[in-house]
C-alpha cells in the first residue's frame, strides 16, 4: 500500500504554525520550544534553526515577495528575518517591540509595505516597513476596539483596510489610514479562531470556538456552507493561492479540505491524535503538511489513502499517556515533557533535560540558554525544592523565570511526580 503520510522531526516541542514562501520553495514551522525551522520544500528538508525568541514562536509568515520572514510568539516580539540571512549560522533578525501580551498571528500587505500583528493584549500592531526595518517599531501603532485577545490579522486586497478577528466572536473590518472601525464582517456568538478572507470572490471563511467551520458572503453573511463537530474548537484554516481549497483543522485532529468551485468536501479525515494547529496545502494541491501537540510535521498526501484509512493515526502520545503508567510517570507526561526530556542531549526542547537533575544547581547546565532569574537562583533541586515549585508556582519559587506558570493542588500527585522523577533520572544515569 501506499505511504499515506510522512513525518518530519526537527523541534523539541510542539509545533504551532507553518508558512509556505511565495514561490513554493521554503516551508517554516514555528514551535513552543523557541524556534522556527527552515525547510527546503517540497521534499521538507531541514535546512537551518532560527533560534533568537524568549519564549514559544507561535507563528511566521513571509513577505509577499519572499525577501522577508517574520516570526511572533508568546514574549510578545516580533523577529523580522531578511531571507539573505537565513542560511547563516548565526542569523540575527530585527527585533520589533510593543506589544504587552503574547502574539498570535502575522500578516503582510500585498505590497509588503506594512506588517500587521494580532496580540492577546487586546490589539492590531500596525507596522510600515517601507523605510527600513530599523524604523518599523519607532513608526509603529496600535488599532483597538476587539473586547479581549485578537487571535487573527489580514489586509484587504487594496491595501486600504485590515480585517481582524477576535474573542469578542467578530470579525471587524478597519480603514487603515486612521484606524476607523468601519463594521463588523461576522458577528459569531462564539470566539472566532482563524480567519481567511477571499474578497474576489465575496467569501469569508473562519473557525469558531464551538466548533463550527464556517463560510459565508463577505458583502452579506449569506451561509455557503456549515460544518463541525459540537464544541471541538476550529484551530487552523489555510486558503491555497486563489483559494481554490479551504482546509480547516481542529482540536481533535480533524482535517477537512473542501473544493470551493462546488463547495465539495475533497477530505475529511483525522489526521493527528490531538489539535491541528496549522495546515498548509502544498503548491501541487496534492498533499497538506499539519502540526499540532507532536513535535513533528506530518505530510498527508491527499487522494493516496481511503477515507477510512486511519480513525486515530500514530502512537499514543507522550502528553497523554493511554498505557498502564504510574501516577508520577503520568504527571511528568502532562506536566513536564512538553517542556523537558529525560535523556543527556535534551533534543530540542523549551525547558533543559532533566537528566541527573538531583543534586544540580539551577542555572547550571552547560549549553541551555537561563534567564536571569535562574542564573541567579541559589536553588538545589531535590525533593524538597522540586516539591515546593509545584505547590508555591516557578512565578514564586524562581521568580524571572521562562517557566510557564503551573502549580499542582494535589499533594500526592507532587509526591508521586518527584519519586518518578528520581527514580528515572537515576536510571537514565545507571544506563
Amino acid at each position: 500500500m501506499v505511504q499515506a503520510f510522512d513525518r518530519y522531526t526537527a523541534h523539541g516541542g510542539p509545533v504551532r504554525d507553518l508558512t509556505l514562501s511565495p514561490d513554493g520553495s521554503t516551508l517554516v514551522s514555528a514551535s513552543f520550544d523557541y524556534s522556527a525551522v527552515i525547510w527546503q520544500a517540497p521534499d521538507i528538508t531541514e535546512q537551518n534553526v532560527l533560534y533568537a525568541h524568549e519564549a514559544a514562536v507561535n507563528t511566521a509568515r513571509f513577505s509577499p515577495d519572499g525577501g522577508l520572514l517574520a516570526t511572533a510568539g508568546d514574549d510578545g516580539r516580533i523577529y523580522l528575518w531578511p531571507q539573505t540571512v537565513l542560511g547563516d549560522d548565526d542569523p540575527q533578525p530585527v527585533i520589533l517591540t510593543g506589544h504587552r501580551g503574547k502574539i498570535v498571528n502575522l500578516a503582510f500587505s500585498d505590497d509588503g509595505r506594512l506588517l500587521a500583528s494580532a496580540s492577546w493584549d487586546g490589539s492590531i500592531g500596525i507596522w510600515p516597513l517601507d523605510d527600513g526595518l530599523a524604523a518599523a517599531a519607532d513608526r509603529s501603532r496600535f488599532i483597538r476596539g476587539h473586547d479581549g485577545p485578537v487571535n487573527g490579522v489580514q489586509f484587504s486586497a487594496d491595501g486600504e483596510h485590515l480585517y481582524s478577528a477576535g474573542y469578542d466572536g467578530q470579525i471587524r473590518k478597519w480603514r487603515l489610514a486612521n484606524g476607523e472601525y468601519l463594521r463588523s464582517v461576522v458577528r459569531n456568538g462564539w470566539s472566532v479562531s482563524v480567519f481567511a478572507i477571499d474578497e474576489a470572490n465575496d467569501i469569508v471563511a473562519y473557525g469558531s470556538s464551538d466548533g463550527t467551520m464556517n463560510i459565508e458572503r463577505l458583502s452579506d453573511g449569506t451561509e455557503v456552507m456549515r460544518l463541525g463537530d459540537e464544541r471541538v474548537p476550529v484551530l487552523a484554516i489555510y486558503g491555497s493561492p486563489g483559494y481554490e481549497m479551504l482546509a480547516f483543522g481542529n482540536a481533535k485532529g480533524r482535517v477537512v479540505v473542501i473544493n470551493t468551485a462546488d463547495w465539495s468536501i475533497v477530505r475529511d479525515f483525522n489526521a493527528a491524535n490531538g489539535p491541528i494547529w496549522s495546515v498548509v496545502i502544498m503548491p501541487d494541491g496534492k498533499s497538506l503538511v499539519v502540526a499540532g501537540l507532536d513535535d513533528f510535521i506530518t505530510r498527508w498526501e491527499l487522494f493516496e489513502f481511503p477515507p477510512e484509512f486511519l480513525e486515530r493515526p500514530g502512537p499514543a502520545r507522550r502528553f497523554h499517556p493511554t498505557a498502564a503508567i504510574s501516577n508520577g510517570e503520568k504527571q511528568f507526561a502532562r506536566k513536564c515533557s512538553v517542556c523537558h526530556t529525560l535523556s543527556p542531549d535534551g533534543r530540542r526542547r523549551a525547558g533543559p533535560t532533566l537528566f541527573g537533575v538531583f543534586g544540580r544547581m539551577a542555572g547550571t547546565l552547560e549549553g541551555y540558554p537561563y534567564s536571569k532569574a535562574l542564573l541567579d537562583s541559589d536553588i538545589v533541586w531535590n525533593e524538597e525544592t522540586i516539591n515546593r515549585l509545584f505547590d508555591d508556582g516557578p512565578d514564586v519559587v524562581t521568580p524571572g523565570t521562562k517557566m510557564p506558570i503551573q502549580r499542582m493542588k494535589n499533594a500526592q500527585d507532587r509526591i508521586d511526580l518527584v519519586t518518578f522523577l528520581k527514580m528515572a533520572t537515576k536510571e537514565s544515569i545507571v544506563e
